[in-house]
C-alpha cells in the first residue's frame, strides 16, 4: 500500500555513497560445510569460534555462556542494489522483509548463543551461526534491550 500523496512514479537518481572506515574487531572461524539454497525462513545451526583481537579482549568482560549475541559482520556478497524481485517488485515481500543474502549493503546481523568463553585468548565458540569461514567480525551485543543489566542467570 502507497501513500495517497506519494509519487507513484519510480525515481532513477543514483544512490549517493559516502567514505568511512570500519575495523573489524576479530574474525570468525566456521567450519566448512556444503552450500545449499537457504530458505527465506532458514533458522541456523551451526557452530564457529569467534576470534577478537588483542586490543578489544577486555570488551568480553560481562559475557558468559548462554547468552544470546548478535555476531555484526562484513559480508561480502552483499552491498549492491537488490534486484526487483529482491525489492518487492514481483508481489512478494521485499528485502527489508526477509532474510535474504542480496542486501544493500555488506553487513550481516546474526544472532548466536555463548557456548564456552575464553576471555585470556578472545575466543567465543557459538552456536546458531551460519556464517563464511574467515568473515571479519564488526561488533558483538548482546541480544537484549538496553534497559536490562548484562548478568548471569541466578545474580
Amino acid at each position: 500500500m502507497t501513500h495517497p500523496n506519494m509519487d507513484q512514479s519510480v525515481d532513477r537518481t543514483p544512490v549517493p555513497t559516502v567514505a568511512f572506515t570500519i575495523r573489524p574487531i576479530g574474525l570468525v572461524h566456521a567450519a566448512p560445510r556444503k552450500r545449499a539454497r537457504i530458505s527465506k525462513y532458514f533458522i541456523p545451526k551451526g557452530r564457529a569460534t569467534l576470534e577478537l583481537f588483542h586490543p578489544y579482549l577486555p570488551g568480553l568482560q560481562g559475557l558468559y555462556s548462554g547468552l544470546e549475541i548478535w555476531v555484526i559482520t562484513y559480508h561480502a556478497p552483499s552491498g549492491r542494489i537488490p534486484t526487483d524481485a529482491c525489492q518487492g517488485g514481483d508481489g512478494g515481500p521485499g528485502v527489508f522483509a526477509t532474510s535474504s543474502v542480496e542486501r544493500p549493503n555488506p553487513i550481516e546481523f546474526l544472532r548466536a548463543r555463548v557456548v564456552e568463553l575464553d576471555s585470556e585468548r578472545g575466543l567465543i565458540d557459538v552456536e546458531g551461526l551460519d556464517i563464511e569461514d574467515g568473515a571479519p567480525i564488526l561488533d558483538i551485543r548482546p541480544a537484549m534491550s538496553p534497559h536490562h543489566r548484562l548478568a548471569k542467570p541466578g545474580e
